[in-house]
This record gives C-alpha cells, sequence and structure tokens, in this order.
C-alpha cells in the first residue's frame, strides 16, 4: 500500500489520495473516525478533514486547538505514536473533553509530523467510540502508517507549491519523484533501513537513490541534502 499512497498522493485529486490512505490505515488499525490535518493541492493552509464523524467536528476543533491537551501531546513529541484516553489526558480540561466526548471519541492514536520547509505540522488521528485501548500490534501499525501518509502528504504539498510557483533555473539532472521521496525521508533524519522500510524499497535501492541524489544535487553530506531540500523547498522550481 506504500506505493499506492505515494503515487496517489503525487498524481490523484484530494479526495483520491485521502481514500488510499483511509484504505491503508484501515487494513491494519482498527477504527471508527478520523481527524486529519490535510494540506489540499496548491494550498497553503492546511485543513481537518474528518471521516467517521460530523463534518463540524472539524470546525469544532479549531476552536479548541490551542489549548488542547492532545493536540498540545502530539505537537511537543511530533513523530510519536500518542495512543490516549481522552478522559484521562482531558481531565483537567472541560471544554477539551467535552469536544472529545460529544464526539463520541474515548481513545484515540495520533501522530504529528513536522514540516521543515515552513515548521507547519501534519496530524492525523483515529478515534474511536469504545473505552477499548489500541493494541501495542496497531500502535506499531499506527507508527509507520502514519509517518509515511503524512511524508506523502508533505511531498505533495510541495510538488503543488513548485508547480504554481514562478519558474527557476531547473538542474541539469531533475529528482525523480522516487529520489526526491528518498531524500526527504533521508533528510528528516532517518536511516537508511527506515527510509526503505517507510517507502516499501529495500536498504540497497535507497542507497542507489541516495548515490543518485547526491551527485545530482552536488552534495556530500545529510546535512547539506537537508539544506538544499529546504532551500529548494523555501524557493520553488517547476515540477
Amino acid at each position: 500500500m506504500q506505493l499506492e499512497v505515494f503515487e496517489a498522493a503525487m498524481f490523484g485529486d484530494d479526495d483520491a489520495f485521502f481514500a488510499t490512505a483511509l484504505a491503508w490505515l484501515q487494513r491494519d488499525i482498527a477504527f471508527d473516525g478520523l481527524l486529519w490535518s490535510m494540506r489540499p493541492a496548491g494550498r497553503a493552509v492546511a485543513v481537518l478533514r474528518v471521516h467517521g464523524r460530523p463534518a463540524a467536528m472539524a470546525h469544532d476543533h479549531g476552536l479548541i486547538a490551542a489549548s488542547d491537551p492532545v493536540t498540545q501531546r502530539a505537537v511537543a513529541a511530533p513523530d510519536e505514536v500518542h495512543a490516549l484516553a481522552t478522559g484521562v489526558v482531558c481531565a483537567a480540561d472541560a471544554q477539551a473533553l467535552a469536544f472529545w466526548h460529544g464526539y463520541d471519541t474515548r481513545q484515540l492514536m495520533i501522530l504529528a509530523k513536522p514540516d521543515h520547509a515552513d515548521e507547519a505540522l501534519g496530524m492525523l488521528g483515529v478515534l474511536r467510540a469504545s473505552d477499548e485501548p489500541f493494541p501495542a500490534e496497531q500502535r506499531r501499525a499506527m507508527r509507520h502508517t502514519a509517518q509515511a501518509i503524512l511524508l506523502a502528504q508533505q511531498l505533495r504539498a510541495a510538488r503543488a507549491t513548485r508547480t504554481a510557483a514562478p519558474p527557476l533555473p531547473a538542474p541539469a539532472e531533475p529528482l525523480t519523484e522516487r529520489e526526491m521521496a528518498v531524500a526527504q525521508a533521508y533528510a528528516d533524519g532517518r536511516s537508511v533501513k527506515e527510509v526503505a522500510r517507510l517507502i516499501g524499497v529495500s536498504a540497497s535501492t535507497v542507497q542507489c537513490h541516495l548515490a543518485r541524489v547526491y551527485r545530482k544535487l552536488d552534495v556530500h553530506s545529510k546535512i547539506a541534502l537537508r539544506k538544499i531540500l529546504r532551500d529548494r523547498r523555501a524557493r520553488p522550481r517547476p515540477g
């Protein structure tokens, strides 16, 4: 499913990307609702997208997000899976507790991923109306799946920005979509093995992609790669 999600992110519309990501999550995790901070193609500002709950949940969450203990937990430790009982984590915040329980959420798992280009955060949370906690195997699935989905979202947003922006001179050898996915995941701090698991290829394939990326971008370290990717995203080029 990793490749399908990345293909939908790079080439499908927002509905296709959402549906493909949702199907992947549902394959390994039992939940009855989804709250996703998602950046539509061509838009600079992320919006909340809801599945399995009333659409008004997106608007109402915006009213409490600044003080919501659930959101604060995810923002304070991004790239980590937070499996929470809302009655416990929101016990001291009556407004947040009323929000989550009002939308039939007793248990949830949430993961945030920083977007290093503009320090924004993408967040994805799966919701349960029951009091049954998410088991360990589903927490492990969330770590892998949500990370990959939010990385695909990050690449989708960057691609849309490049397409819409005024043109800049293109490099002699532009990165392929796969090379860009590998480069971004590796520059975010992941090891070669972690990138391989995330993208769904072998470690040797990742190393081959990175060798081509380093040659095309004329860089020689992960630090240099991270800097040039930030610069290229801050000053977009045509897709």
